[in-house]
């Protein structure tokens, strides 16, 4: 059907048995659509999604010469597609079709009869206003690129990734960082099973990595996205690795022949940082008793960190020497692991379960008490050196909730007032 200039529009209010008509005047609802712009027809229908109900639709539509159609019953969600098909058999697109839900939105939740009619009313003037301005609207068929893009390789975006390669779509997957796996790699336990995270995240990033329906782009970022759902387009910045990753072999020759592998420092075998002879003996005593080891530098580093609380600059420097490793790559492990520091700590370490339980229970309370008592902020140590303040995770303790450890001893539901009490067991 062809509109007119002026919308000629058909208002169809609902009783829906006594869901509406039981608080609703539906039929002074229905005089009152008809003093609306564009009205010019309206009536009420017992229930409009019936075969009755309809039928009447199309008969005014007919009769009336009718070009936007509006009913007043129930949500869209149950009977939009109901009515728009029968605006549609009546010749009228059916995108010129609006609901006024006046069943949830009104008789429903509005104890006052005198206020339900109002407000029902407004809510049909809101539809008939909107619906003049519907065009007609046609449904076409565009083919979709199955292929789906996955930014972010944390847990999340790892489980993702393999459900969707899992139903046969291909899908690329995103990652920043050189190394999928993201906060959950720095975690020892989950909340709330204190299952081992290692255990569970490791196997999924082995079958990230040998998944054929699975791209894995890490050392990546999106810069830019445009078009629409089912047809992408994504732009991604693949960050240099200098390695040809498609002939990339593992043999480990670039690694021996990198000429930027010491860029901290020309000579490596030659300049070797200055250290007192008790420093120098821990450090070759550790470094003789790993060197030799798969992954080797996480034990060292984990020795480093217990003996002197952090990880001395200098102490870095030669380890990376001695042990034939690129210094960025120990920066970027300290820098990984939240357990390791590269700033002194205090004398004693105090440590506030930030996790869900703790949280809930007055983690953050204890925190502001401990800001004030000891004058520092978070990852800050005191001026006397005694005590450094840290937040963590999860200290798997949820059952003793709040908790606070200092220097690994736990202290378990934790009130602000027992913060003092506790610090002076450390003066």
């Amino acid at each position: 059907m062809t509109s007119e200039a002026d919308p000629r529009i058909g208002v169809f209010v609902c009783k829906c048995g006594k869901n509406i008509a039981a608080k609703v005047a539906v039929n002074e609802v229905a005089e009152y659509a008809k003093t609306l712009d564009n009205v010019e027809f309206s009536q009420v229908n017992t229930f409009t999604c019936s075969a009755v109900g309809q039928n009447a639709i199309k008969d005014a539509v007919k009769e009336h010469n009718l070009d936007r159609v509006v009913v007043a019953s129930c949500s869209p969600t149950m009977h939009e597609s109901t009515f728009q098909a029968a605006t549609e058999e009546a010749g009228i697109n059916r995108y010129q079709f609006q609901m006024a839900n006046i069943r949830e939105f009104s008789s429903w939740v509005t104890k006052d009869p005198a206020e339900a009619t109002s407000k029902a009313k407004r809510i049909v003037t809101g539809a008939v206003r909107r619906v003049a301005f519907h065009e007609p609207l046609e449904e076409v068929i565009v083919p979709v690129n199955p292929n789906t893009l996955v930014i972010g390789g944390g847990i999340a975006g790892i489980s993702a990734a393999l459900k969707i390669a899992d139903a046969g779509h291909k899908v690329i997957l995103v990652e920043k960082e050189p190394s999928i796996g993201g906060r959950m790699a720095q975690l020892d336990k989950t909340f709330p099973t204190l299952d081992c995270a290692a255990c569970i995240l490791s196997p999924r990033m082995v079958d990230v990595g040998k998944h054929p329906n699975i791209e894995m782009m890490a050392y990546s970022e999106v810069v830019a996205v445009d078009g629409y759902i089912g047809n992408f387009n994504a732009k991604i910045k693949n960050k240099a690795k200098s390695v040809d990753e498609e002939k990339c072999t593992s043999c480990g020759d670039c690694w021996e022949n990198c000429p930027v592998r010491y860029t901290a420092y020309t000579e490596p075998a030659k300049i070797v940082p200055a250290l007192l002879y008790d420093e120098k003996t821990f450090l070759d005593k550790i470094i003789t008793k790993y060197k030799d080891r798969r992954g080797a530098i996480m034990p060292v580093l984990e020795a480093i960190n217990s003996e002197y609380r952090y990880l001395p600059e200098e102490s870095l420097k030669y380890v990376a020497v001695q042990m034939d490793y690129p210094l960025s790559s120990i920066y970027r492990i300290a820098t990984f692991y939240n357990a390791y520091s590269l700033e002194p700590r205090g004398d004693h370490l105090i440590s506030v379960c930030m996790g869900t339980t703790c949280h809930v229970k007055g983690a953050p309370r204890l925190v502001e008490r401990l800001k004030s008592e000891l004058k520092i902020d978070i990852g800050e140590t005191t001026d006397d050196g005694k005590f450094t303040l840290e937040t963590v995770r999860c200290l798997g303790c949820c059952s003793l909730a709040p908790v606070i450890t200092i220097d690994g001893e736990a202290f378990g539901n934790m009130k602000p007032s027992r913060i003092p009490r506790v610090l002076d067991k450390y003066e």
